[in-house]
């Protein structure tokens, strides 16, 4: 049973300082409890907190490798400048993803247009034996649960001026050109992995990757990035529930031979580093890699924690090519 007491903005202050956390200016602290709220702030604040002792630890429950009291020295401007960075990041690596979407959109709509307009709508266009396969969990195939969504996403998208014309001239089955500024990231990558193999390939090899499954494994990766950036959450230190994990290097050019060779870490370099080269791929004279560096490089002066440390960045990244103009 839950029964810890609900805390004033002052409490909760209190609390933040009773575990070693230099407030400084109480009113502006206040101030930042009622922006964000205690427990989004506390996640800024836990990787300032002390490990316990390896006696101690409780390998059960990551939360319980860390005591409740905080590391010497640490203020609140750390965590706000820490959260501030956050914001930066999120926003920064949205615009990215903007760029590989839209990219991503363009090459199916036109590949599998190519095929068959109405090719998102037959078995027969796709990949037969993965539209056949049953979603996991679930008493559907993999093609009947794309259907379902794209009829939703249809549907709501009725009212668009587009969509109106086509329905109206051409009756309800939109060739997939059309079709495809109504779908949302997550439908345009279910649809890519539906794709022939060979269509999927096509696709692929425009965005400088040699092989669709090892593409349709990033896109998931960076969907998952682009959900967490667009609620808000936080984002800088995560550990992504989808993975991105070592892959073959004659895979991809040469800008992202040293993520293709290096150790697999579960932090978001190697999905930020694949949208850089994506976007690269996708408009070559794209500034997002250099706008994004420019980011990171104004990590805060904090103590600690690191871009190395806690995101994986490599060492000396700056000066690896496809951060560089």
């Amino acid at each position: 049973m839950y029964d810890k007491p609900h805390l004033s903005y002052a409490d909760q202050l209190a609390k933040l300082e009773s575990r070693g956390l230099a407030c400084g200016d109480r009113e502006a602290g206040l101030a930042l409890l009622r922006s964000v709220g205690y427990y989004r702030l506390s996640a800024y604040v836990y990787p300032f907190r002390e490990m316990l002792p390896p006696s101690e630890q409780c390998s059960s429950s990551p939360v319980s490798y860390r005591a409740a009291e905080l590391r010497p020295g640490v203020t609140l401007d750390h965590v706000r400048s820490l959260l501030q960075f956050d914001r930066q990041l999120r926003a920064r690596l949205l615009d990215g993803l903007e760029v590989v979407e839209v990219g991503l959109k363009t090459q199916v709509a036109h590949v599998l247009g190519e095929r068959d307009p109405l090719g998102h709508l037959s078995v027969d266009a796709l990949d037969g034996e993965r539209c056949a396969q049953l979603r996991t969990g679930l008493d559907v195939t993999a093609f009947d649960a794309w259907l379902e969504r794209y009829n939703k996403l249809q549907a709501d998208a009725r009212h668009e001026d587009y969509v109106r014309h086509h329905l109206v001239k051409y009756g309800d089955r939109l060739p997939i050109w059309v079709a495809i500024e109504f779908l949302d990231f997550g439908a345009v990558i279910r649809l890519y992995e539906l794709l022939d193999r060979r269509d999927q390939n096509r696709v692929a090899a425009e965005l400088g990757v040699k092989g669709g499954r090892l593409l349709v494994g990033w896109l998931k990766a960076l969907n998952y990035l682009r959900n967490t950036a667009a609620h808000h959450a936080r984002l800088w230190n995560r550990t992504p529930t989808l993975k991105v994990g070592r892959f073959n290097q004659a895979q991809v050019g040469p800008l992202l031979a040293h993520a293709a060779s290096a150790p697999s870490v579960d932090r978001i370099y190697r999905p930020i580093v694949i949208t850089a080269y994506l976007t690269r791929q996708i408009d070559p004279s794209s500034r997002w890699p250099i706008n994004l560096r420019d980011v990171v490089r104004k990590f805060p002066a904090v103590p600690y924690v690191s871009p190395e440390l806690d995101m994986g960045f490599p060492a000396d990244w700056t000066k690896l090519e496809i951060w560089r103009p």
